[in-house]
């Protein structure tokens, strides 16, 4: 047998016997904890009424059994306990438990001799029905199902109600639909501007809802705990975090898979939600043609290339643009808005050829020697068609058929998963540990979980753990190694390392108030956060100046651009009829929206309804990685700042897995009303104000042609509303300024920094005991052997005596 084998083999036998392996002596923790006969709530009478007592919403019986030596469990029947932990035997050793009630199997794991007692007994799941008997936590998990089923409904209902509209489109270019007439542009403005601030709300709160069962997926299993502690070191709770996923001992594939379907399924309404309801512009072409002679034209006429200025001078009207088939440049489009289109030819060589011929006789175009260009006989290049004045545009607001049913389809997959999420849910055994709270519990409850010698070491300054090496050819020191500590020994091949990182070693720490800041703890990933979220507050910084500049300098300037004798009248037009007001509006902007945006990019033939769609809400995807790295981090400071509390007062734990006089419930995971509140509100008006700032706008060239000839044309175009771009830099800058406060967040006390750490909670759990109504608190517990020792208690604690060392201590005290 090599040596390898040898230490790999010696190591299993040593974890066989050793009683805090995590695979063999699960139950067998549990049973001596939840077996020994000391009540656990402390204070509370048997016999007392639940009624009285502050529970956050949840329901308990009235009273319970004080006398439990009448109950009798029956191994043969199956006999059910329902109010409380799992009972094995002796009858009046419930009393251990008879104030709390366990959602999660703690003891499927272990010695056969304690299965077989196990099953003999019903451990309690969830409860019957939909509303009243459930905890808060479910009942925000199924209102969260239900409202998402309530937006997906209400746009299949749309998508439905607009489906025949689609398909009986006239312009086949675009998927929008909408009324033909259109009405007055002002007049929708606000209309425009409210219904999207709504959109904006119902997004956040999807998005937020989403993010929640996310949190779900990578969230712990009470029974990986102790693994994760042994493989990882150390892993988070309480956050949404990928990276959990990885930490799991089974379940990966399916989990990647879930968090995944989530992930796929937000980014289309990132990118979509701003853009499947918006603005349409509807421009209908000249209805009037004026000639005038003139003895020469200056320039080569516009005629030579021009498609539309040509057949308008030959035959006297506007051509409808689906028979300019030669019309490759889209000349046409340049003539809509304007009510008249005045052309001047040259009286000596073109004035035979004036309303000549029609258009289906019109001659088709000559070849020269430079290019194709349109003339007859001395006729070529000497007609010049202008724009003469301009007609109002109408508006209407238009549904985005793309858009529409891509965000359907993506609400009703979230609907169906979170609906059989909680169907699944129903009737199970709680097992997943979702706040700090449920880890202490289940830290308290399993002994293997706890993390010995480690009161006072904060999250994030490293753990010892011990090797069993195995030389191999990288190991350069010829000398042999069990452990590979040496210098020369190679400890990164896993093939020849086995290491635990939970091994429980001394590790004493010197009791300090002062602590790191968030930023401290964070690291590189906090450094990635500030240079990206600087790098877009600068930008949009930058873009706001320009946007300023450029607004003041037409201000300025407005007297002299609207006095030039312009060739092109409609200028001259807007400015004489609108005034500066209507002029900087015009061309700026304001809040967005129909004809209060400015141009950023002209219609484009090739540009797709999907890539303008992308653009125009580019900005909304970042935006969402920034706050979604706000949330993380200020879920963190949360839960550091209620953990640190716990070493001030004694407070109920907040709890998903357990319920009972001490412990607390909620409605909302980790953030409390006054921190998500807020911060959605302000998430919501911020995707707002972006939707805004920078929009898709969709200009529909209406052609009437006849009376049985109406077409339309519809191109897209990214515009900007400088209002807007002005009050979205503001909020970003502000956002910015919350993530530097919140970075550099820290707090004075004794108890060990957290900031979601797995590992902090299990070191504070060695010698806690019960749980009383009244919570529990953290602190000094008395002197062991060499060092003193800190951590959670039902009981009274002492205060920590600064400067003194701590390490925690081993005890068979609970046993």
């Amino acid at each position: 047998m090599s040596s390898r084998d040898s230490s790999v083999s010696a190591l299993s036998t040593a974890r066989d016997e050793e009683p805090d392996s995590a695979t063999s002596s699960l139950n067998d923790s549990f049973s001596r904890y939840l077996l020994r006969p000391w009540s656990f709530m402390q204070g509370s009478s048997p016999s007392q009424n639940y009624d009285d007592v502050d529970t956050d919403g949840t329901d308990f019986p009235d009273t319970v059994e004080d006398n439990f030596d009448s109950l009798h469990v029956d191994r043969s029947a199956n006999h059910k306990v329902s109010d409380g932990w799992t009972r094995y035997g002796d009858a009046s050793r419930g009393k251990a438990a008879n104030n709390i009630e366990h959602l999660s199997a703690w003891t499927r794991y272990g010695d056969p001799n304690r299965q077989k007692a196990v099953d003999h007994t019903q451990i309690a799941s969830g409860e019957s029905g939909w509303w009243q008997k459930q905890m808060l936590v479910d009942r925000s998990l199924r209102t969260m199902a239900g409202l998402t089923s309530v937006f997906a409904l209400v746009m299949m209902i749309l998508s439905i109600t607009y489906l025949p509209d689609l398909l009986a489109r006239k312009g086949k270019n675009s998927t929008s639909v909408g009324s033909r007439t259109g009405q007055d542009c002002k007049s929708l403005e606000a209309p425009n501007i409210f219904l999207h601030l709504l959109i904006n709300i119902a997004a956040t709160l999807i998005l937020g809802m989403s993010n929640t069962y996310q949190q779900l997926i990578t969230s712990l299993r009470f029974d990986e705990i102790r693994w994760v502690l042994s493989k990882c070191g150390d892993s988070r709770v309480g956050t949404n975090s990928p990276t959990n996923i990885n930490h799991k001992k089974r379940g990966k594939r399916k989990a990647w898979s879930s968090w995944i379907l989530l992930i796929v399924t937000s980014v289309p309404i990132h990118l979509l939600a701003n853009s499947f309801i918006g603005q349409t512009i509807i421009i209908n072409g000249p209805h009037s043609i004026h000639y005038y002679e003139v003895d020469s034209v200056p320039r080569r006429g516009n005629s030579y290339a021009d498609c539309p200025c040509w057949v308008a001078f030959r035959t006297g009207k506007f051509p409808p643009m689906k028979s300019l088939a030669q019309d490759d440049q889209h000349d046409a489009y340049t003539y809509f808005g304007a009510s008249t289109v005045l052309i001047a030819y040259d009286k000596f060589n073109c004035t035979q050829y004036r309303n000549t011929t029609t258009l289906f006789d019109l001659e088709l175009p000559q070849e020269t020697s430079f290019l194709d260009g349109y003339g007859v006989g001395n006729c070529s290049g000497l007609v010049e068609c202008f724009r003469e004045g301009a007609e109002e545009s109408k508006c209407r607001i238009n549904v985005r058929m793309s858009a529409l049913l891509t965000l359907t389809v993506c609400l009703m997959i979230k609907a169906a998963y979170m609906i059989s999420v909680n169907i699944s849910l129903r009737q199970s055994e709680k097992s997943q540990c979702l706040t700090f709270g449920d880890v202490i519990v289940a830290s308290a409850m399993d002994r293997d979980t706890r993390i010995y010698n480690e009161c006072m070491v904060n999250a994030g300054d490293g753990n010892r753990h011990t090797t069993v090496h195995t030389c191999h050819k990288h190991c350069k020191d010829r000398k042999p190694s069990t452990t590979g500590d040496s210098i020369g020994h190679c400890q990164k091949c896993k093939r020849y390392n086995i290491i635990d990182k939970a091994a429980n070693l001394i590790h004493p720490s010197i009791a300090i108030k002062y602590k790191k800041s968030l930023i401290s703890s964070l690291g590189t990933t906090a450094l990635v956060q500030m240079i990206t979220l600087m790098f877009c507050s600068l930008a949009m910084l930058a873009v706001s100046l320009f946007l300023a500049v450029e607004f003041g300098s037409a201000a300025a300037n407005f007297k002299m651009d609207c006095t030039t004798e312009w060739l092109d009248t409609d200028i001259n037009y807007r400015c004489t009829n609108f005034g500066k007001t209507q002029y900087l509006k015009d061309k700026f902007g304001t809040f967005g929206g129909f004809n209060s945006s400015g141009e950023l990019s002209g219609p484009d033939p090739n540009t797709s309804e999907a890539t303008i769609f992308l653009i125009a809400n580019g900005a909304q995807v970042l935006y969402s990685v920034l706050y979604l790295l706000l949330t993380y981090n200020v879920t963190l400071i949360s839960m550091e700042s209620d953990w640190g509390d716990l070493e001030r007062t004694r407070r109920r734990l907040r709890c998903t897995l357990v319920k009972g006089p001490g412990f607390a419930q909620s409605y909302l995971l980790q953030l409390p009303k006054k921190f998500l509140y807020p911060m959605m509100a302000f998430s919501s008006i911020m995707h707002w104000l972006l939707g805004q700032a920078i929009s898709a706008r969709e200009t529909v060239y209406a052609d009437h042609g006849g009376t049985n000839q109406y077409s339309e044309k519809s191109y897209y175009s990214v515009v900007y509303g400088t209002y807007s771009v002005w009050l979205s830099t503001i909020l970003m800058m502000a956002m910015t300024a919350t993530c530097w406060w919140a970075f550099t967040y820290t707090r004075e006390g004794f108890i060990p920094q957290m900031f979601g750490s797995i590992r902090t909670c299990c070191a504070a759990t060695t010698e806690l005991e019960s749980f009383p109504k009244e919570g529990i608190q953290w602190g000094d517990l008395g002197q062991a052997d060499k060092f003193r020792h800190a951590g959670f208690s039902g009981s009274e604690v002492q205060p920590i005596i600064p400067g003194e060392l701590y390490c925690g201590r081993k005890t068979n005290k609970l046993d």
